[in-house]
């Protein structure tokens, strides 16, 4: 607003722009939020493998491929609760180049 001429404006991404996307504080609420789709779908009678196959619907408009099915596997057998699973899970996704160039 304080710029008079649109030209002096710049589209150009700045690192501290991919440092609040890729760890930012306004993420981390997001995800972390005790009432989300992550916590929903943590508490829900669904197996994992179809929750992970929601996140990506939700997250990515497709449903994960074979070689994302099995590290979902392990990261939820691994993981000490379902929802940090899904919390990583979905902090992933956000952060994926396939996300970042379709939103």
């Amino acid at each position: 607003r304080l710029l008079a001429c649109e030209c002096e404006r710049s589209d150009e991404t700045t690192l501290s722009q991919v440092f609040l996307l890729l760890g930012g504080e306004g993420l981390h609420q997001r995800l972390t939020a005790p009432d989300n789709r992550l916590c929903r779908l943590a508490n829900s009678a669904l197996d994992d493998a179809e929750v992970v196959r929601q996140l990506y619907w939700t997250a990515l408009s497709r449903p994960p491929n074979d070689a994302e099915r099995e590290a979902a596997n392990r990261l939820f057998e691994e993981s000490g609760s379902r929802l940090e699973a899904l919390q990583d899970l979905a902090w992933a996704l956000l952060n994926s180049k396939e996300f970042v160039f379709r939103h």
